[in-house]
């Protein structure tokens, strides 16, 4: 009887807890200022408007949210996808890989590879890609990594003049809110800004990570500050809990301002032209319905790297011959497609012990103590951007000295099985030779990405039809060095079972080799070439076909200005002005990009102020604060196999 009464006791109050559940919930994602907030409401498109901003992604949220700004300018966003507020659990983190291939990704394969993916179904890579209010941002791993200070400079030294590195920081610091009192404490981060940045929770693959790079002399680091060489938790744009899209960030708090007319659901077939000037976009709402919107002053492309490139060629802007070919008039013989390069990783490698507590699991994270502490305190596993729990990067064994900056990164997913052989096109059989029936579900994966590769790409139309996926070329591994870095990397990895903490854990790898590549040895060079060259993973970093560059400059779209060259009144800003792959994701790069480029479109210096401080504080206290000091430090990576584990 009183284990009865006080069952009866405990349930009398489960309503009250989740009452009070769903409150905290609802203050956690939204903010009380924001719960009575208006979905966005289709309304007629009208005649004209100031501004045109074709694509409402990770660039496109940040760009029509500044232009708006103006309250005597009239702002139109167009976006093919729709608001995400109607699908709440694209908030949580963890949840990322769980939208890929659905209403909010483009779906976009590449066309069968030559050099690599030759284990893949159709030997294609897919390539997730935002569609809706946000884009990518709505997808991605959340990771906030800005690349290397030579990224930037090498742009400006290329021809593309303000934006080296001491010009583009300042967009940085004034669109981040970090979260990391140490880091603000220093000169290469903000505090207050929209895009909220936060560090991981300590994990345990970060113990254990942490320990073994302390092993082998990789400093931990901010990597988004003064040195890149080394290893830092993973710091992600998100807030409380949930994911901080630009959406989020940036769009969803202006939605209220009259002068903005956010339009879902609305496809962008091409700009209109009157001889040489941009004046217009003809669109197509869902039910088929098409119309010219015109523009009174910019029309700014902001569709992503692939989006952008598919709308400048169909508009007549592109390779004369290819435009010829698909029977579209030239408005402007320019590169646009060329120069396509994207990240590429081999395939993980994955680290088992039988001790528990190690892993972050969807199936752990659907626990009632962890979803409740997710629902509380936006904590536990829930709030892992996917599993991606640390970054560090390498120097190569022979790295020139010349090149200042990382060409090799390691990505550390706190799952053994960080991805399945469905959501990476690799053929079931090959897959499940080398990943199938892991000996525990307790570990995790290292993936070594080529931040900088050789090869090089295109894009192309299928077709003059808007409706047609584009042909998308990345030319995975077509260069040697390109392979030759990833074989290194895979080495790399594979020799930290070696150490101590390794030891400690119990910690193995898989012996398994993949039968096409097995008569090349036990993970030699030639095997593990054979290996990355049949399971070759997307960098999801796309950039380089709208490259910026000089006025002069024959193998750039765009000038510094972000004027696409030949025309007027058309301007683009996203990742496809990248002229080269970045040290790190594009994701701040392309929120840096629109803070900076809607700067420029109004005419108007906000970081002023930023700038002055920054100059002040290295002539005052810090001279050496930009000098890159340790850029030569080495590390003891290579020479960890002759340790000794206990």
């Amino acid at each position: 009887m009183l284990l009865s009464g006080n069952s009866m006791g405990i349930r009398r109050y489960i309503p009250s807890m989740v009452v009070l559940g769903i409150a905290v919930a609802v203050y956690r994602y939204f903010g009380l200022e924001e719960i009575f907030e208006e979905l966005i409401k289709p309304r007629s498109l009208q005649e004209r408007y100031d501004y045109i901003v074709v694509g409402g992604g990770t660039a496109g949220a940040v760009m029509a949210a500044r232009l708006s700004e103006d309250r005597d300018k009239s702002i139109l966003l167009i976006e093919a996808g729709v608001d995400p507020s109607v699908e709440p659990n694209i908030d949580i983190p963890l949840m990322a890989d769980s939208f890929h291939g659905t209403d909010f990704d483009w779906q976009y394969h590449t066309v069968p590879q030559k050099h690599g993916c030759l284990g893949h179904k159709e030997q294609s890579a897919i390539w997730p890609s935002g569609k809706g209010l946000g884009g990518t941002s709505l997808i991605n791993y959340m990771q906030y990594l800005r690349g290397s200070r030579y990224d930037y400079d090498s742009w400006a030294s290329g021809g593309a003049t303000g934006w080296g590195y001491k010009d583009v920081l300042p967009y940085f610091i004034k669109s981040e809110d970090q979260q990391n009192g140490e880091f603000v404490r220093t000169v290469f981060h903000g505090f207050g800004g929209r895009l909220s940045v936060t560090d991981v929770g300590q994990s345990m693959v970060n113990q254990i990570m942490g320990l073994c790079f302390k092993e082998i002399s990789l400093k931990k680091r901010d990597l988004n500050g003064k040195n890149q060489f080394g290893w830092g938790p993973t710091q992600a744009t998100v807030k409380r809990g949930v994911r901080w899209s630009t959406y989020k960030a940036y769009l969803k708090r202006v939605l209220s301002h009259k002068n903005l007319h956010v339009a879902t659901r609305i496809t962008a077939l091409k700009v209109i032209f009157e001889g040489k000037k941009a004046i217009g976009v003809l669109v197509r709402r869902d039910g088929g319905e098409e119309k010219v919107v015109l523009a009174n002053k910019d029309i700014i492309l902001t569709a992503g790297t692939v989006g952008t490139t598919k709308l400048l060629l169909l508009s007549g802007i592109g390779p004369k011959k290819h435009l010829q070919e698909m029977k579209i008039p030239v408005v402007a013989d320019l590169p646009v497609g060329e120069n396509l390069q994207d990240h590429v990783s081999a395939d993980g490698i994955e680290f088992f012990t039988p001790f528990p507590g190690v892993t972050i699991s969807m199936s752990k994270a659907d626990s009632f103590l962890s979803s409740w502490r997710y629902t509380l305190f936006g904590s536990g596993m829930k709030a892992s951007p996917r599993f991606r729990e640390a970054s560090a990067y390498i120097r190569l064994r022979n790295q020139p000295p010349n090149i200042k900056y990382p060409l090799l990164a390691l990505h550390i997913a706190a799952n053994p099985q960080a991805f399945t052989a469905q959501a990476v096109n690799v053929r079931k059989e090959i897959w499940d030779s080398i990943h199938g029936n892991p000996p525990t579900r307790e570990g995790f994966t290292i993936f070594p990405v080529l931040l900088h590769p050789r090869s090089k790409g295109t894009i192309r139309l299928r077709s003059s039809n808007p409706d047609d996926a584009p042909l998308i070329n990345p030319n995975y591994l077509a260069d040697e060095t390109d392979v030759k870095i990833l074989v290194e990397g895979v080495q790399f990895v594979r020799r930290l079972i070696k150490t101590e903490v390794m030891g400690h854990w119990e910690m193995r790898l898989t012996s398994r080799l993949l039968s096409e590549c097995a008569k090349f040895g036990n993970y030699t060079p030639a095997y593990i070439e054979c290996h990355v060259r049949r399971i070759t993973l997307p960098g999801r970093s796309p950039v380089g076909t709208a490259k910026m560059g000089a006025a002069n400059d024959p193998t750039a779209v765009v000038d510094p200005l972000l004027r696409v060259r030949g025309v007027k009144g058309l301007r683009v800003a996203d990742a496809s002005i990248i002229p080269s792959c970045m040290t790190g994701d594009t994701y701040a790069t392309q929120v840096m990009i629109a803070e900076k480029a809607a700067d420029m479109i109004r005419d108007k210096d906000t970081v002023a102020a930023i700038k002055a401080y920054f100059k002040h504080l290295i002539e005052s206290q810090h001279k050496k604060i930009m000098d890159d000091d340790e850029s030569n430090e080495t590390h003891s990576s290579h020479g960890v196999e002759d340790q000794k584990r206990r």
